[in-house]
């Protein structure tokens, strides 16, 4: 009996390892296992990127230590709001946003046909295979700039925190889109790093309180290329702030999702390799 339990879990754990999460999870792990044969390198690395990350909430302080404010907005909301966007950053940046440069890169060297002939999807190889543990240390800026937030607003109701976690997942969702765009911009313009540039500025707009900018730019921020729902939304919904026009901008934020994995599998299909 034992026997057969024991081999009905081994069968279990070779089919988890060959499935698409266990491919996943070995790709993590062949990273974090290159990366810590340089253990003080690796530490140094997420520590700068912490530090590079803070660099908006640090601006903030100086803004409102000198009298100046976001409309709407105490210090720490905005703290809160920048937190919001670094945990998003932090989330995606190490996890999935290596698709981007792993593309790019691969394209250019003329090994993303290595992707291409495996018995997985392209997707998930290019995913996999570009976990950035260096990136953590975005996830732990947004980390500390979340809880220092926190600390100092007032303790917010369930239903809050249930709402905030509901826009999260379409922050998250919306990083992953931002991505997907950004590679198969990859495969059609070679070697163009500036694509990574271009997109990353966009998604700065973010960081700040979608009410400081004009109706028209809200518009285009929240309906066309969603970028409110990256952090000003969940932020008002964990505070109580009122969201107008959610479910219209949800939709938005699933629509831009859909069109970026439109728009990647076919720059993928029109592919032609590095001869072509």
């Amino acid at each position: 009996m034992m026997q057969v339990i024991s081999q009905n879990t081994r069968e279990k754990m070779k089919g988890l390892r060959y499935s698409g999460f266990g491919v996943y999870i070995q790709g993590i792990k062949s990273s974090l296992a290159s990366r810590m044969a340089y253990r003080g390198d690796f530490i140094m690395s997420m520590f700068i990127m912490m530090i590079v990350e803070l660099g908006g909430p640090v601006i903030t302080l100086i803004i409102y230590n000198n009298g100046a404010s976001f409309p709407g907005w105490g210090v720490y909301e905005v703290l809160l709001l920048q937190g919001i966007f670094l945990l998003s950053r932090g989330i995606s940046f190490p996890f999935f946003m290596g698709i981007v440069w792993n593309t790019i890169s691969r394209v250019q060297e003329g090994t993303f046909d290595l992707l291409l002939i495996k018995p997985r999807s392209i997707l998930l190889m290019s995913i996999a295979s570009a976990f950035d543990s260096e990136d953590l240390g975005k996830l732990i800026g947004g980390i500390l700039v979340f809880g220092i937030a926190m600390k100092n607003l007032p303790a917010q109701p369930l239903h809050n925190w249930i709402t905030f976690f509901i826009f999260f997942i379409f922050s998250i969702l919306l990083m992953f889109a931002f991505g997907l765009f950004m590679a198969g911009l990859g495969i059609v313009w070679i070697g163009n790093y500036r694509i990574y540039d271009i997109f990353m500025t966009v998604m700065e707009f973010g960081m700040y309180p979608k009410s400081i900018f004009t109706k028209s730019f809200q518009t285009i921020t929240t309906y066309i290329i969603p970028i409110s729902l990256l952090a000003s939304y969940p932020a008002s919904a964990l505070l109580g702030k009122p969201n107008t026009n959610v479910l219209l901008a949800l939709a938005s934020a699933i629509v831009f999702f859909l069109a970026g994995l439109w728009f990647y599998f076919r720059m993928v299909a029109n592919y032609t390799s590095s001869g072509g």
